[in-house]
């Protein structure tokens, strides 16, 4: 019976989620039967544990206890910070943060480890090395040119957050030697914001690669120097995937009204990354000309692009809502008249209101149904 109650109430729920925290809990046991090697140790061991099965008070008060005892044990602080992040405990989270600058390179190197090798941890570990500051600026810059695109996303968005006093190293960043790297500083200090790196900047525009060159240019535009998005717009057509994929990016983002014709092209670029980025930024287009290539991926039933191109049309307005009307009557894929029936309710033009009314009233599918009813009740 327990069995069964067990299943019913996990049934439906992330079964990998689920099965890690089985497995956590099982480990917990052993390390409390068999112990692993030394008692503070084991702390750390058990806290981490604790952290990842959601015992956050209990890895505090471990936690708490071993840096009582071992103030210079930075493994235990980082965990330390990590754990008050994750229970918004700010006063303390500051006053740890303040324990890790003391502690230098080999606790900055502690989080940035953690950052790559502790997943689950990786949004805690952010928001330390955030507070912590201009410390943890210098160990930061390398890791914008690593491996993993995850790994490098969240040391832009360090940086970023840690904002003026990462600016001069970004800036010396922009001459690395690593493409990725230059890509990454360029990317940082234009989501910063300080119009001081419009000068260094446009110093390095010219960059040798492509992608690099349109990283520059989308940060240019965020700093206001609108001057340069034609090396974004032709980036859309480079051979190199890396700058399509950073131009349709930018074009997503950053750019204000691009013009219609090279994203319709990228739209059907054989990449993912690229056809997803661009078939987004033809809703910001404002231009009838996009509308019938983000019907074809409304239509495509690929669920991923489907909503992408959902919330294009959504962002067209009242461009769309006639070519969607039209679609309302021939339709018949349950799940493409769904999203047409949400897109129409979303814009609220009274236009629609007859078609929508007919397919409630004609309709038998429950799904179908409810989104209409949905629909015209946000119009009327």
């Amino acid at each position: 019976m327990l069995f069964r109650v067990s299943y019913f109430y996990y049934r439906g729920k992330d079964e990998a989620m689920i099965k890690r925290s089985i497995g956590v809990v099982i480990s917990l046991l052993l390390m409390w039967i068999m112990g692993c090697g030394g008692e503070k140790t084991e702390d750390l061991a058990f806290a981490k544990q604790e952290y990842e099965v959601g015992l956050y008070m209990k890895a505090q008060m471990r936690l708490e206890q071993l840096v009582g005892e071992q103030s210079e044990n930075v493994e235990a602080q980082c965990l330390l910070a990590i754990v008050y992040s994750r229970l918004d405990k700010t006063q303390k989270l500051e006053t740890t943060a303040g324990k890790l600058r003391e502690l230098g390179k080999p606790a900055m190197d502690e989080l940035v480890s953690m950052i790559k090798y502790e997943l689950n941890m990786a949004e805690d570990v952010a928001k330390v090395l955030s507070i912590v500051g201009e410390p943890a600026v210098d160990i930061l810059i390398p890791v914008l040119g690593d491996a993993t695109e995850r790994v490098r996303e969240i040391a832009i968005s360090v940086l970023t957050t840690i904002g003026a006093p990462a600016a001069v190293s970004l800036t010396k960043a922009l001459e690395s030697p690593d493409i990725i790297t230059r890509a990454g500083a360029a990317r940082a200090l234009g989501d910063i914001g300080d119009t001081t790196a419009i000068e260094p900047l446009t110093k390095v525009l010219k960059d040798g690669n492509p992608h690099v060159r349109i990283a520059i240019a989308a940060a240019l535009y965020k700093l206001g120097d609108k001057s340069h998005a034609d090396v974004i717009i032709d980036g859309l057509d480079a051979d190199l995937l890396s700058a399509r994929r950073a131009a349709a990016a930018a074009m997503k983002n950053v750019v204000e009204e691009p013009p219609v014709e090279p994203l319709i092209k990228a739209a059907g670029d054989s990449d993912t990354q690229v056809h997803a980025s661009a078939t987004r930024a033809l809703g910001k287009t404002k231009d009838a000309r996009a509308v019938p290539v983000l019907i074809a991926a409304l239509v495509a039933k690929d669920d991923a692009i489907r909503n992408i191109a959902a919330d294009a049309l959504t962002e067209l307005n009242e461009l769309a809502v006639m070519p969607l009307v039209k679609l309302l009557s021939s339709e018949q894929d349950e799940g493409t008249l769904y999203k047409v029936v949400q897109i129409l309710g979303n814009i609220g033009d009274s236009r629609a209101v007859e078609a929508l009314e007919k397919v409630y009233e004609e309709d038998t599918r429950p799904l179908v149904l409810n989104e209409a009813a949905k629909a015209l009740n946000k119009i009327e």
